[in-house]
């Protein structure tokens, strides 16, 4: 998958991770990127890095309508990374399954993070086929999920059930796909965002793990783990995977995070 030349679009391009995935898209060569976001004015400043090259497009994923107009107006990209996301209510008790007074914060996450982003690679796998030739690496999906997705945060427990789902269609997809298409996992850990924790860990900037991420889509990687302790978490489960879990409810339910 070669970065120079490269048609992106980027969902949630305005902040965080996806403006970092933008920022460095640019500076390997892509020929366009399309960054979206559900208010476009918020695309002002990452449109201004390149104004010939940063095409703002409005995109609220779980919208039909938004969907079907993005993918008829970025009928060139070879490149879809799905970064637009959420981490569910601000409460606290809305993010569990037994603590929340209803299920309906929960849906909502599910809908963002699982169900609108499926059907954003579906929108968008015709228009990366015939873009790609299905030739193998010439086009490709990358699902920004988390780490999170490999094991349950209990005070993120909504988030982390939404995000597993999209891990598992990231895999269907693969199945059905490969090798027409480069279908890629993106397991986040340690990025510097407004939606990280404060909970003292060494932090990856965005453009840093943008770097990571895009190296490895370069090198046609299906599964990344990239962060400033996504290894170390990884390697954590697959070395014992009840121990990983019983240290999660314990720290939970002596010291929950705030």
């Amino acid at each position: 998958m070669k970065l120079k030349g490269a048609v992106a679009l980027v969902t949630g391009s305005n902040q965080g991770i996806g403006r970092g995935l933008v920022e460095v898209l640019l500076e390997r060569g892509a020929a366009k990127v399309y960054a979206t976001a559900r208010r476009p004015e918020t695309l002002a400043a990452i449109c201004a890095l390149d104004m010939a090259r940063v095409i703002p497009l409005k995109l609220d994923i779980v919208i039909e309508s938004d969907r079907r107009a993005a993918a008829s107006a970025a009928s060139d990209v070879t490149l879809l990374i799905n970064n637009a996301g959420i981490p569910g209510d601000d409460e606290v008790a809305q993010r569990r399954f037994v603590a929340a007074p209803t299920l309906d914060d929960a849906r909502h996450v599910m809908e963002t993070d699982f169900w609108a982003t499926a059907e954003m690679c579906r929108a968008f796998i015709p228009v990366l086929l015939k873009n790609g030739g299905g030739i193998e690496g010439a086009a490709a999906i990358a699902n920004i999920l988390s780490i999170g997705a490999l094991f349950c945060l209990p005070e993120y427990a909504t988030y982390c059930a939404a995000k597993s789902a999209a891990a598992v269609m990231t895999t269907a997809l693969r199945a059905e796909l490969s090798p027409a298409l480069l279908v890629s996992g993106v397991f986040t850990a340690g990025v510097e965002t407004r939606m990280s924790m404060k909970n003292g860990i060494p932090k990856m900037s965005p453009v840093e793990h943008a770097h990571q991420v895009l190296s490895a889509i370069e090198q046609c990687q299906e599964d990344i783990f990239s962060g400033s302790n996504a290894e170390e978490i990884r390697d954590a489960i697959r070395k014992d995977p009840k121990a990983f879990e019983r240290d999660r409810i314990a720290r939970f339910r002596e010291s929950p995070l705030a």
